[in-house]
């Protein structure tokens, strides 16, 4: 894959369609309701504030420069920091257009609000002066923004209800969305290190990393057993344990190669791979529980 072709590589967009369709899953399991226009502009608006939180976060990472070494950082390919600081904030201010829409239409600002919080996260997580992830908490930013805020507003669009079942489906994608970031974390740890960015694999280093991956997919898989067995989510939802021939390799891969990081690289395919399946299989568990 050439730089151009990484950087705006459509695959990643996954971690904002996955939340949207499992959300809006677990709203029609619950009622029965399906709202396609809801759906598309929750859709689209989570889509462009992650477009927004990925430019801007280029911008920003190139002032402390973590990505002077990564060929795929848009503003490495272009020279022009500026212009992608302001096409990220284009893209937010049609997303919040989009939300902004949707509580019109439903005359209910609660997923503004919500939303809202989720923004702020979303620009905490990079931006000046608190660069959480420089702090060793991104990862709990993405699973926040991207698991119980985008699930459980999603679901909100469709009802007007705060779920417990689509708060329960959040955590299960929110962990697969930490996944993502974890993954990319062990080709960036030269980088991170110089600049002082706190990733967890810089603090405990590659090899207990890669270990300590173990993890994350212990609470991917318990969150489904545990969620299924006291009946918050339905049994069908146990789709999502089908993951683990995905996920097996990908550990493998990790700890395999957890100090090179070319060959370790190549696992991004693969944890983005875990992440779109697993959100798909949850909300073919949701929906195939509404017609049994």
């Amino acid at each position: 894959m050439n730089p151009w072709q990484a950087a705006l590589n459509p695959a990643i967009y996954s971690a904002a369609a996955v939340p949207v369709l499992v959300g809006t899953a677990a709203a029609f399991q619950q009622t029965g309701t399906f709202h396609p226009l809801f759906f598309v502009l929750a859709l689209v608006g989570l889509i462009l504030i992650q477009a927004w939180i990925n430019l801007t976060n280029d911008v920003f990472d190139a002032e402390t420069g973590v990505d002077k070494n990564k060929p795929w950082s848009l503003v490495n390919l272009t020279g022009q920091p500026q212009r992608i600081f302001w096409l990220g904030n284009l893209c937010l201010g049609l997303g919040a257009f989009a939300f902004g829409l949707l509580a019109w239409l439903q005359q209910d600002w609660a997923i503004v609000a919500a939303s809202t919080v989720g923004c702020l996260l979303g620009y905490a997580y990079q931006g000046p002066p608190l660069r959480l992830s420089y702090r060793g908490v991104g990862e709990i930013i993405s699973f926040l923004c991207f698991g119980p805020i985008a699930v459980t507003v999603s679901a909100y669009a469709q009802t007007q209800q705060w779920l417990g079942s689509a708060l329960a489906a959040s955590l299960i994608v929110g962990t697969l969305t930490s996944l993502i970031l974890y993954t990319h974390h062990f080709a960036q740890i030269a980088d991170d290190r110089e600049a002082g960015k706190r990733s967890p694999i810089v603090r405990w280093g590659t090899k207990l990393a890669a270990r300590r991956m173990i993890w994350l997919f212990v609470a991917l898989y318990g969150w489904v057993v545990l969620f299924v067995v006291t009946g918050v989510l339905p049994w069908p939802t146990l789709l999502v344990l089908g993951t683990v021939v995905l996920s097996r390799p990908l550990f493998s891969w990790v700890n395999q190669f957890h100090d090179q990081p070319q060959k370790v690289g190549m696992a991004m395919p693969m944890v983005i791979q875990v992440h779109f399946l697993g959100g798909i299989l949850l909300a073919a568990g949701l929906v195939m529980d509404r017609f049994l």
